[in-house]
């Protein structure tokens, strides 16, 4: 939920609850208040019938009956309600009343004197028509001010939020923000722009630093390749020529891996944002030409069904993302199994037979994770491909069924 909306939903509840809550009192109020005025009403109503009657002088209220008793214990007053039918206006009315009785000139009289009144049941509902209208009026003009000023205070942070959404490390403009009275805000821009300053001058390090230690690692891999390759042509004992392959070997290993690491830092820092109109069906139909010998020497059947798909990417990536898969293929693929290439509808789908993973499949695509059996890989394939797909926004999947690995990637 936004937090415009948060506060004013808020807001409206906190109003109708205090506004329940005072209507509540006020009625409570006003009935102890009217209670208090009519009973006053009524002694006073009574006090004048009894010094009529004292100077002999019959009650003139006609609110009050005055009748003789024989019960010479004095009543205390009585006070209750009651409803009359009126005649004249065919309905029942409310009346209010005091039972008492008093001696008057040696007689004990039994006094009731009445006044009529609003029913309690039309303050209440008078009252609750009164705060209803008020409720909406104060609510509706308090949630639309609260709405619209907090609208107004919270669009610079909001347009700033935006701008921090598309914001780039790796982009050489500075983050603009935009200004707001606000103290707050403008504490939090300050934070905001000392930040983003601080992790593009890291960026820019690391970015730097990784080149450089590619670079400066691949130069001297080069020349003890070159070196290897000089010592293999000279005459060696059989001894010294297994030593020279295998650390032939390793330095290809580590070429490679330090070439895969650099791609990983560059695919993390998003450098590949050139894209183009790719022709999927072309790429794939070249790699799939390029390793058609070496999946012939491991009798390899190759089942594709390849149908004309573009999409817009880099064409880097694309290769990259193929070649690992194939790659992927090549290497875990029994001798003699057989493997399955479909693009269409956006997606594609390759599978290889082979046994299962020897680990959880959902660490098949981090980095370093690979099969026990897999002594030449170094598990940065899948990792590659995985990162390629997040940055390109593609969605990849992988699921083993009947003795089959598959692999999707939806474009």
């Amino acid at each position: 939920m936004k937090l415009l909306y948060k506060t004013t939903r808020d807001f409206l509840l906190v109003t109708i609850i205090i506004m329940t809550i005072a209507g509540v009192g006020i009625y409570l109020l006003l009935k102890k208040e009217v209670k208090d005025e009519m009973n006053e009403q009524l002694v006073f109503q009574t006090e004048l019938a009894i010094k009529q009657m004292q100077k002999g002088k019959p009650a003139s209220d006609p609110f009050i009956s005055i009748t003789p008793t024989t019960n010479s214990l004095s009543l205390k007053p009585v006070y209750k309600d009651t409803v009359i039918f009126d005649q004249v206006q065919q309905e029942n009315e409310d009346y209010h009343y005091l039972e008492i009785v008093k001696e008057i000139n040696g007689q004990h009289y039994h006094i009731k004197a009445m006044t009529t009144y609003v029913g309690w049941g039309e303050y209440y509902k008078t009252i609750f028509y009164l705060l209803l209208a008020a409720i909406i009026l104060l609510a509706g003009s308090g949630v639309l001010i609260n709405y619209f000023s907090n609208k107004k205070i919270w669009k610079p942070f909001c347009q700033n939020l935006e701008q921090l959404k598309n914001y780039s490390v790796s982009t050489s403009t500075p983050l603009q923000l935009y200004d707001s009275p606000i103290t707050e805000f403008k504490e939090l821009q300050a934070a905001l722009k000392d930040l983003t300053e601080r992790s593009h001058r890291e960026y820019m390090a690391l970015r730097e630093f990784t080149e450089n230690a590619s670079h400066e690692i691949q130069t001297p891999l080069g020349i003890i390749q070159s070196k290897l390759d000089r010592l293999s042509q000279l005459e060696v004992t059989e001894e010294m020529a297994r030593y020279i392959v295998q650390a032939k070997s390793g330095v290809e290993r580590l070429s490679k891996m330090n070439k895969n690491l650099l791609l990983l830092a560059k695919l993390d820092n998003q450098i590949f944002e050139d894209k183009q109109t790719v022709d999927l069906q072309e790429v794939l139909e070249q790699h799939l030409y390029l390793m058609e010998d070496l999946f012939a020497a491991k009798n390899i059947e190759i089942k594709t069904h390849i149908n004309k798909e573009t999409i817009i990417a880099n064409l880097y990536l694309c290769d990259v993302l193929i070649s690992n898969l194939f790659s992927n293929v090549l290497r875990y693929t029994e001798q003699g199994g057989h493997a399955g290439i479909l693009l269409q509808s956006g997606q594609l789908i390759i599978s290889n037979s082979g046994n299962p993973l020897d680990f959880p499949s959902d660490q098949l695509f981090n980095r370093f994770k690979k099969s026990n059996n897999a002594v030449q890989s170094n598990g940065l394939g899948l990792a590659i491909v995985q990162q390629i797909c997040m940055v390109s926004g593609w969605n990849i999947h992988y699921h083993y069924l009947d003795h089959t690995h598959v692999f999707s990637v939806h474009f």
